[in-house]
């Protein structure tokens, strides 16, 4: 409720624009989601860093709050106007900064070099994509690629999400909730990726409650709102045919999502006692 309060005192959406009793959707999960988010930052801000990595990853979670919170109420606006082909852009947008904070969670020291030289290849989301992947970190690539052919206004796209439907304006309700899908999904896993550096961050020393609590909070948002194959999910995570990849011969990936579990484990490798777990060269910049 403070996540909600704050985002509605901020010029964000009213409370009352959502949670809808009557019928709770993937949008309504999505702010349950995104509320959940904001009330981290008040626990990180509340909670000082045991470890000046967490001090550089925060910098960077932090800097990503007012993008995030313009990119949520622009999604909204778009979508309650049937403009989804726009949102989807936007998630689009979402999903590059997620990709980017993952990879500043395994080094925090190249958030800095991202502020001096952002338009280094290294920072190109393809390449920051192959390097989580290296780093056995799954995410669901072909949204991105999707969302680039809508950016980039080619048919095939654009038709998939109903642009040919009759009128300006059409209600479109699989598009609708494919944008309040991704966006939720996209949301919880920077709120995720947050929780699992504080809660590292701890490591040998007592978990504050707060930190605690937005444990249990997500274990319950991932049981119940962050279900892959839900039924009203799933078809956001299988890939279309000129997305599916070949693994080996007689063998292909149709589906991919986002894995908790594997970015839990990689922040746990990266940031252990003792001997830490490294990214490849280009990538293991540090502070002079």
């Amino acid at each position: 409720m403070k996540g909600a309060s704050f985002f509605e005192k901020t010029n964000g959406v009213s409370m009352s624009e959502y949670w809808k009793l009557e019928e709770f959707t993937n949008r309504d999960e999505f702010y349950v989601v995104l509320n959940a988010y904001f009330g981290l930052v008040g626990a990180i801000n509340q909670n000082p860093e045991n470890n000046e990595w967490r001090l550089k990853f925060d910098v960077a979670f932090l800097f990503q709050l007012k993008s995030n919170s313009q990119s949520a109420k622009s999604i909204e606006l778009l979508t309650d106007s049937k403009c989804y082909a726009d949102s989807l852009v936007i998630c689009r947008t979402l999903i590059s900064r997620l990709n980017l904070l993952i990879l500043c969670s395994l080094n925090p020291d190249l958030f800095d070099f991202w502020l001096k030289d952002s338009k280094n290849s290294i920072f190109l989301d393809g390449n920051i994509r192959n390097e989580l992947k290296n780093n056995n970190i799954s995410l669901p690539t072909h949204l991105y690629e999707f969302y680039s052919e809508i950016t980039h206004g080619q048919v095939q796209s654009l038709a998939e999400i109903g642009y040919f439907e009759q009128g300006l304006f059409a209600d479109v309700k699989l598009a609708e909730n494919q944008v309040w899908v991704t966006a939720k999904f996209a949301i919880a896993t920077i709120y995720f990726t947050a929780l699992c550096m504080a809660i590292q961050d701890c490591e040998g020393k007592s978990i504050p409650e707060r930190f605690k609590n937005h444990q249990i909070l997500f274990e319950w948002l991932e049981k119940n709102y962050l279900i892959h194959n839900r039924i009203d999910q799933i078809w956001t995570f299988l890939l279309e045919e000129r997305h599916v990849e070949k693994v080996r011969k007689n063998e292909y990936i149709v589906g991919r999502n986002y894995d908790f579990n594997a970015i839990k484990e990689q922040i746990a490798k990266f940031h252990r006692k003792g001997q830490k777990k490294k990214l490849s060269k280009k990538y293991d910049l540090k502070e002079s």
